[in-house]
Formats: C-alpha cells, structure tokens, sequence
C-alpha cells in the first residue's frame, strides 16, 4: 500500500511537469490558452448560456431547458447534452465563475489530464500491471495524441479522461465478479457524453470477449457472466435515462444520421496518415500544411500516437513469445484494423453518420494495456527483433513523406513544403532507437524518464506553436468583442424595448451582421447579448429547421451544416425581426422596409426598425403543401400561406373559415421555459408560432391542450377558435419525464444490486 502511495504521488508529480511545460508559457506571457477550433466560436458561448440559465434556476427554480437567445429558441436541455449538459467538468465550472471563461477551462483541462493518468493508473493496477509500469502507461494516455488534440474540444476529454473506468470495472467484474463500478461507469460516461459512450459500447463485446479468452481457462460459463454483465449495463443505462430519453427523442431528426456505405477511401493518403498516426505525434500539423491532408475533418483527425516507446512495443507483438497471447492480441487488432479500412466501419463507430476516425481514442488505450503488458511481461519480447523493428520503422517515417509526396505529385517541393514534417519524423525516428536500445537493454528507469521528456517537449511545443500572440488572441479583445454592443447584462434589450412601448409585450428578433459589430468572432454572439437573433454555429441545431434549409439553403453559412446566418428580407419578416443594427446602411439586408430610427447608439451603430414588422403569433387562412410549395418556392408566401406536409393537409384544412382579416398574437410574456399571449379572432383560423416546432412544447389554448402541427419550414402551428383566446405554451423537452421515471427505477434496481453484492461479499468471507 506504502508503494503504491509512492507511485501515485510520482505520477501526480511528473503529470504536474508536463502539464506546466505546456501552460507556463501562456500563463507567464498573459496569453488564454484558445486551444481548439470551436473553442472561441462555439464552446465559449454554450458555456455561457449553460451558466445563465444554471444561476436562474439556482434563484429561480426555473429548470435549464429552453434557451431564447440560440437560434430562433432551442431545446437547450437535449441540445447541449452532446457538448455539456451532463459534462460533470462543466457543472464543476460552476463552481469557478469568478473566472473568466479561458481560465475555467484551463484548470478543468488541466484538472483532466490528472484524471486521464489517475484513471488510467487504476485500470493497470487491475490488470496487474506493477505500479512503475503502471505510471509510464498512465502518463502515455493523459498526453497520448487524442489527449492533447481532444483538450481543444472540451467535451471530448471530458470522456477520455473517464472511460479507463469503464475498462476498470469490466476487469473487476472478470476477474472478481464485482459489478458495481462498472454499473457507475456506464452511467458516468453516458451522462457525460452519449455520442462516445455509443462508440465505446459498440467495441465492448469485442474487448470483453478478448479478455475472458485471456483470463477465464474456457468458455463454459460465458454466456451466463455475460449475461450478468449485459443487465448490470442496462440498469446503468437507465440510471441515466433523464438524459438518455430526451437526447434520442431530439436527436432523431438529425440530418447527420445516415450510413455511409463506401467501400474504400478514394484518397490514399487517408490510409497512410492512419498508419504513420501511431508513430508520430501528428497533433503537430493537423490543420496545418501537411503531406497527408484530404480537406476532410473526419478523415484529417487521426491521433493514434502515445509515444515513441508504446508504438515500439506494440510492433513486437509480431515477435513475442506467448504464442496464445500472440495469436489472441492479432486476433484482436485484426478486427479493430478491418473497422479502420472500410468507411462504412468508419461511419458505424461514428453513430452511422460520416465516416470518422475519433473512435481510434480507443485504439490508443489498447495500444497501451498491451504495451504496458509487455513491457511487465518482458521475457515474452523476443529481444533479437527489437532493433529490426526499429529499424523497419525509422526507415518507414524517413521514406513515407517523398513517397507520399510522389503519389501527390508534389515530389519537386517536398523539402520547401513539408520541411516541418520531415523534421518531425526524423525527430521521431531518432527517438525510436533511442528506445529500442534501452529496451534491448531492458533500462526501464531510462525509458520512463525519456517518455516524460518526449511527453513534456511535444505538448509543450504544441501548445507554444498554437498560442495566438495576436490582439484576438488577448484577454482584452474577448472583453472588447462581447460588448460592442452593451457594457452590461440586458442593457440592449432594455433599450431596444425602451424605443416602442409596445416591445415590452412583444417577440421580436434583432439582426446583427457578423462582420462588422461581430468582429467575425461568432455566429453565436447573440448569447453574450441575449439577443433573439438570426445566427448560430451549432451542430445540434434544432431539426425542425432541416426543412427551412430545404426551403432556402442560403441560410446555411460558408456551405456547413452547422453554421447559419439568416441574410434573406422576406424571411426576416417572416421571422419577426424588429430592428436592425448596422454601422453602414449598405449592411441592411434587402427585402426588408427599414427605417432609421437612430444612427448614434453607442456612439456610431445604427438601429433600424422594420415597418412591416410580423408579430410571433400571426392567423393564416391559406394551406398548401410543401410539394406544392416547391414549384415557385417564393419566400415571401410564408408571411400569407400555410405550408404542411401532406399528411396533415386535410385537418388544417378543417380549421380554416374564409376571411380577411389576419389576427395577432398580443400581451406577449415569455421567458424561462413558457411564454403567453391572447389572441382574437374573427372566425376559426390557425395560427403561426414562428419558434422551431419541438414535442416538448405543450400548448393550451383557453386552458385547454391543443394539437401542435410542423408547419412553414420547421415551426409550430396550432388552431385557433372563434374569439378570445388564451395562449399558453409550456415547455419541458420530450421524454424527460419518462426519462426520470426511468432512472428512478435503474436508480432502485442499483440500490438492489448493491446490497445483493455486499452479502455476496459477507458470505464468501465466512466460507473462508
């Protein structure tokens, strides 16, 4: 016990030095550590709206569901479970709001790579892995590739750091038969992120039947402890239903869900940056100038690598001695490296979507639990092949960038382009024999203390090479570029209501061009404002609004699927927007009848108001179907027409009596998640709500629950009566309460399973 203590401290120690050798520079030169595409753009706003409304319900008691400021209005409960809504990391930022966003997520970043070498240090010491081994493994994956480039996307280290817990507690299982860790990891990764716990269960039967083959001496009682184990899995499954039910009742309209069915990469490079991934810390040059670029992100994040001795050891699997284990662990990669060919393994492992490589974070741990077994089993290693493998992997990083470059046709400027690259792999060769010469010489000290060298410069390198030294890349431009347009919370919207009496009991929209007062910082800067705004960059967008992207595809922004910015004047009043700030007239987007109402706000910004201003709610007595719709596809018969599918045609046709006159919805109040209004009207009609039409609003009309049609593009439509009425919509996402029922009893079956367990336990110690 007094050893292992040492070892913990030592590992505690050494992930301290690489973690400061690369954040010291950024800390002492005053620099955020920005780390990340989607950082700035995307992961700073959506934490920050998850603080706003996590501190109203805290004095308020208002539950953190629905979000007015994301696009047009969100599902913010089932939306943001893909990025932070379970993330126990971003709760804890709760805890640290007296800093600033880039500093939060340091510390919790740093506190991660903590939790990779302690979480991983515990599932070697399961295997039995002796403690020293058991820090190099450890240090191998809290700084291995994925690790460094997942701690640029938040909510993906958040679940590489934990899901060596899984692993822990189905080696306990195996080997003790204790079941409730692994009962508490499932729970634990699928609440913290659903997308990587799909991956993760997929290659769980793989895994654990590669491991009972190696503990257990048949396979008798198989079917019976997998059994055991598949319920303990489902009872952990349902503890974190509340998450689960509404995330799979909102994500089932993602237009991203579809099964790629390629047979093979066109782009050879693809295959040979999947092989030189595990040599080479290639977090160095993706997105930057490299030979094995494909212009794809999926293809692009490769990130295999955990260090120069762990590549080293796995290549002497070929060679060891172990002829079972042998034959077992190819068995094993066999099956791993077909999923890695074929794109449509690719796609399967990526939720049946495109086709992606962020699976091989698992990869990369196996790499480690074989290598750190060898490296504990040395005398399986056949020693006479060490240095031919070496060798055979020196000359391969040394030719595959001219060879690649041949293939490109790109030979002629191989040195001027990929100088960078050909250092790297030179860099990384030299380290493999330094490696293999201290293997050979089994200097297991020297190994240790050389991976934490190469562990420390790379990392640290990295980080040196990303940190932005320019003014956007300061603390003081974040401050500047969040409140170009107010100094404090609310300060525009009180502003903007203080222009027309009438805004304090309406809905309405604000445009604000990304350019100019955004800074091209964000598509998701209306947050900052708590603006109702136009825009967002957001892969879990609202579905419904699939269907207005049909409609006008311009709205999709630079062509992506996650980012969009609506320019279009006929949609905008369709949209309700109220008002316009601009810096120069020629920003207003045309179709729209603006007037100028001030041309000093804050000193140079422009407000313009829109004349033809539509209310939120607006009576429609016109119904054609979106078949019909397309012929013209004239955005402009949004504002008159009601458009639907064809199956719910002839009831909207029920509702509708001929008239005229159109009628409003007034007395608007709205916030948290439920907004009221009233309503007259002369005959029956139906009435468009232009928020996107989600299950989890529930809608009384006079009291009464209505039935709530997908209409106009993605938003909500409800029949109206004859009259006043009373309009009422609550919100609470789809399948939370079944969810919580869910957990509940997953919760009961847990407290059940535990207390069998322990008498389990009690009674076996009295047998001995």
């Amino acid at each position: 016990m007094r050893e292992n203590k040492k070892y913990l401290l030592l590992l505690a120690g050494v992930t301290a030095i690489v973690c400061s050798c690369m954040f010291l520079p950024n800390l002492i030169a005053h620099i955020p550590v920005t780390y990340g595409t989607d950082l700035k753009p995307e992961q700073f706003f959506f934490n920050m709206e998850f603080t706003n409304l996590l501190n109203t319900f805290f004095k308020t008691r208002t539950l953190p569901f629905y979000s007015w400021s994301m696009f047009l209005g969100t599902n913010f409960y089932a939306s943001q479970t893909f990025y932070i809504m379970g993330d126990p990391f971003t709760w804890a930022s709760l805890l640290l709001q007296g800093l600033n966003f880039f500093d939060r997520t340091l510390v919790l970043e740093i506190i991660k790579f903590f939790v990779s070498s302690f979480s991983m240090y515990f599932l070697l010491r399961e295997i039995h892995i002796s403690p020293k081994i058991s820090v190099f493994g450890s240090l191998c994956y809290a700084f291995s590739g994925w690790a460094i480039f997942f701690s640029g996307q938040l909510m993906f280290h958040s679940f590489y750091c934990l899901a060596p817990l899984y692993f822990c507690g189905i080696e306990k299982y195996l080997q003790s038969g204790k079941k409730m860790l692994f009962l508490f990891s499932v729970t634990l990764l699928l609440t913290t992120h659903w997308y990587f716990f799909y991956t993760l269960s997929f290659l769980t039967p793989l895994y654990y039947i590669y491991r009972y083959s190696l503990l257990k001496s048949n396979f008798k009682k198989f079917m019976q402890d997998t059994l055991n184990l598949i319920g303990v899995y489902f009872i952990g499954v349902m503890i974190a239903g509340v998450v689960l039910i509404p995330t799979l009742s909102y994500m089932t309209g993602n237009n991203r869900i579809g099964l790629n069915v390629t047979l093979l990469f066109q782009d050879p490079q693809v295959y040979l940056h999947l092989l030189t991934s595990m040599f080479v810390p290639n977090y160095q040059y993706i997105y930057g100038v490299n030979i094995f670029e494909t212009n794809w992100h999926v293809t692009r994040e490769i990130c295999i690598w955990a260090g120069s001795l762990t590549a080293l050891l796995i290549c002497q699997i070929f060679w060891i001695k172990d002829k079972v284990f042998k034959k077992k662990t190819l068995l094993f990669y066999f099956v791993l490296v077909l999923f890695a060919l074929f794109p449509i393994g690719d796609a399967a492992l990526h939720g049946f979507s495109e086709p992606s490589f962020r699976w091989t974070f698992l990869l990369t741990l196996f790499n480690i639990l074989i290598a750190c077994y060898l490296l504990e089993h040395f005398e399986i290693i056949d020693t006479k092949k060490i240095y031919f493998t070496a060798i055979a992997i020196c000359i391969f990083c040394l030719l595959i960038i001219p060879f690649s470059a041949l293939i490109e046709g790109k030979l002629e400027h191989v040195f001027s382009n990929y100088l960078y690259q050909i250092i790297l792999f030179t860099v990384c060769s030299v380290l493999i024999l330094i490696n293999a010469y201290l293997l050979k010489h089994k200097l297991i000290n020297i190994l240790i203390v050389l991976s934490i060298f190469e562990f420390s410069i790379s990392g640290g390198f990295h980080y040196i090479n990303k940190m932005d030294t320019s003014e956007r890349g300061s603390y003081e431009f974040v401050d500047k570029v969040t409140h170009v347009l107010q100094d404090e919370d609310h300060e525009l919207n009180n502003y903007l209501n203080y222009l027309d009496e009438n805004n304090y009991t309406e809905y309405y929209r604000v445009y604000v061009p990304h350019d100019s007062l955004y800074w091209n910082y964000s598509h998701n800067l209306s947050v900052a404002y708590q603006l109702n705004g136009l825009m967002i960059y957001d892969s879990t967008y609202s579905p419904s609004l699939n269907k207005l992207a049909e409609m006008n595809p311009d709205i999709r922004a630079f062509n992506s699927g996650m980012i969009f910015d609506i320019k279009d004047g006929q949609l905008m009043n369709f949209l309700n927007v109220k008002y316009a700030l601009v810096l120069k007239s020629e920003e207003l987007p045309k179709g729209v009848n603006w007037k100028l109402i001030q041309d000093d706000y804050r000193g140079n910004i422009s407000i313009y108001e829109n004349e033809g201003y539509r209310p939120l709610g607006t009576t429609y007595n016109t119904v054609t179907t979106y078949k019909e719709f397309k012929k013209n596809n004239n955005l402009i018969d949004l504002n008159d027409i009601i458009v639907c599918e064809e199956s719910d045609l002839e009831e909207i046709q029920d509702y509708l009596f001929p008239s005229k006159n159109k009628s409003a919805l007034v007395n608007i109040q709205y916030g948290g998640n439920q907004l009221v209004g009233d309503l007259y009207s002369e005959e029956n009609s139906f009435m468009i709500i232009t928020l996107p039409f989600d299950e989890g609003w529930k809608i009384l009309v006079n009291g009464e629950e209505t039935k709530k049609y997908n209409v106009n593009g993605g938003f909500i439509g409800i029949p109206v009566k004859q009259g006043q009425n009373k309009v009422e919509m609550y919100f609470m996402p789809s399948g939370f309460k079944l969810g919580l029922l869910i957990s509940g009893v997953g919760g009961v079956l847990a407290i059940i399973l535990y207390f069998i367990e322990r008498k389990n336990i009690s009674k076996k110690k009295l047998e001995k």
